[in-house]
């Protein structure tokens, strides 16, 4: 992971400012040690962790998103167009190759592989964003789904 806004280390600066701008006290350190036990010990943010600390602060998701990850390239996901064969523009949208995806949100082909498969259990916070514009979606629709209680987002409509 080239981004250094991935790391654990960095995300925890990040948000103790936030966090020293809006509150003080023993209000304070009980956020700054809830937010140190959300994220635990790992070298990277993973992307449930980065939620529950968004929620917890009552962060808006997407304009954080767009800040952190204003450098992350991905390109739209489109349905394809309709050519003529209607079985074959029915299925379209449901047989959409990994490869592609994994191109379009700027994720690794063998780690989305790998992630769909169960043998890596964790999306990163850039991952979820990454998919989540490549699809046309808001990056909170995606983090509620997978991390809320939030709706399934609809693609394509």
């Amino acid at each position: 992971m080239k981004n250094n806004k991935l790391q654990t280390d960095y995300f925890l600066e990040f948000v103790l400012k936030i966090i020293s701008k809006e509150y003080s006290g023993k209000s304070k350190r009980e956020l700054e040690t809830v937010v140190r036990d959300i994220l635990g010990m790992r070298n990277l943010v993973l992307a449930e962790s980065f939620y529950g600390v968004l929620q917890l602060l009552n962060m808006n998701i997407d304009v954080l998103c767009d800040k952190l990850f204003k450098d992350h390239k991905f390109t739209r996901l489109h349905l394809v167009s309709e050519s003529g064969n209607k079985l074959k523009d029915f299925l379209s949208p449901f047989v959409q190759g990994t490869k592609d995806v994994a191109s379009a949100a700027n994720i690794e082909n063998t780690r989305l592989s790998r992630l769909l498969k169960g043998e890596f259990m964790h999306l990163y916070p850039n991952e979820v964003y990454g998919l989540s514009k490549s699809l046309g979606l808001k990056p909170s629709q995606l983090f509620y789904y997978l991390y809320g209680d939030g709706e399934r987002p609809v693609v394509g409509v």
